[in-house]
Order: C-alpha cells, then sequence, then structure tokens
C-alpha cells in the first residue's frame, strides 16, 4: 500500500494534516502487519473525524474521504455477506449481511432487503408471493442514496451476481 498524496490547500473545505497522516500511517501498520499500537479497523474508518485548521494548510476533504471509504476494503475486518452453510447433501442458503455506508452512495436499504427476502425465500424452496427469477435479478434496480445509510453497492452487486447464478444453475 503507497501513501495516498492528497491535495494540499489553504482555503476551502480542508482536513488537518497532522491527523490525516496520524491516521494514515496507523493504517499502513495495520494493512502491512508492521503495528505495534491497536491496529485500525472498518469502524475507526468511518467514525474518523477530523478539524479544520483555522489557519493554513490542509488536505481536500473530498480526497480523504474517498481515500477512507476505499481502504475499508483492504483491513481483515471488513464484514462480507455470511456464506452459505451446508446441512446435509442441500445447501441451506442464508441472507447476506452488506455494510452500510454513509460518506458515499449506497444502495436503499428497505428496497435490497424486501428483494433479497424474496430471493432467500425463492432460492430455499419457501412459500412466496413472487418468486424471483434470474431474469429479474438481472434487471433490478435499487435506489441510490447519498445522504443516509444505505448498503455497499459493491457487496449487493455480488450477492446479485450469486444469486443469478443459483437461480440459474449455473452455481
Amino acid at each position: 500500500m503507497l501513501k495516498p498524496a492528497f491535495t494540499v490547500r489553504r482555503i476551502g473545505r480542508r482536513y488537518d494534516r497532522g491527523q490525516v497522516d496520524a491516521l494514515v500511517e496507523r493504517l499502513m501498520a495495520t494493512v502491512e502487519r508492521r503495528s505495534t499500537a491497536p491496529a485500525v479497523t472498518v469502524d475507526d474508518l468511518r467514525d474518523a473525524a477530523f478539524s479544520t485548521p483555522l489557519f493554513g494548510a490542509g488536505y481536500l476533504v473530498d480526497e480523504v474521504d474517498a481515500f477512507l471509504m476505499d481502504a475499508e476494503r483492504w483491513l481483515p475486518d471488513r464484514p462480507l455477506a455470511a456464506p452459505a452453510p451446508v446441512v446435509g447433501e442441500q445447501f441451506a442458503r442464508t441472507a447476506p449481511r452488506f455494510t452500510t455506508v454513509r460518506l458515499r452512495e449506497g444502495y436503499d436499504m428497505t428496497e435490497v432487503d424486501g428483494f433479497v427476502d424474496r430471493v432467500m425465500a425463492t432460492v430455499n424452496g419457501l412459500p412466496v408471493e413472487r418468486p424471483v427469477t434470474a431474469q429479474e435479478i438481472r434487471r433490478v434496480q435499487f435506489s441510490p442514496v447519498r445522504l443516509s445509510e444505505g448498503y455497499d453497492v459493491e457487496q449487493v452487486d455480488a450477492f446479485l451476481d450469486t444469486a443469478e447464478g443459483w437461480l440459474s444453475g449455473s452455481r
């Protein structure tokens, strides 16, 4: 992992450089497994708060926020969708758990939850008013959310690819 090169500005929305550098150094030490301090967690990245310098230079807010969101995927404690456990000779598929996002675009949680419930009922052979088809999974579109909490887009899309495979018989 290379240390990021953030743009430095004296005006506009910016973060204190020392505070950002300290977190980035801890993050790099965690990822490279050379840390003697407590490891950085996904929650640490999501809860990171930096002051704005009154005078002097700072790092651009948008660049730092984008870097921290991207850095979540480097950490070992990043929550992922739960794998399907084996039950006897059959697979009992369990509903995934998605990471929630706040600082970047996500999918509407209510829409995703409702659709995933239908998918899981369909693939597990449970009664459902409208069983889901592989074609419906390919066409589904969820409303994006930007200012409120939503599900991680990449994780939801990866689950949909897997579910499509279940329903088309290719996985």
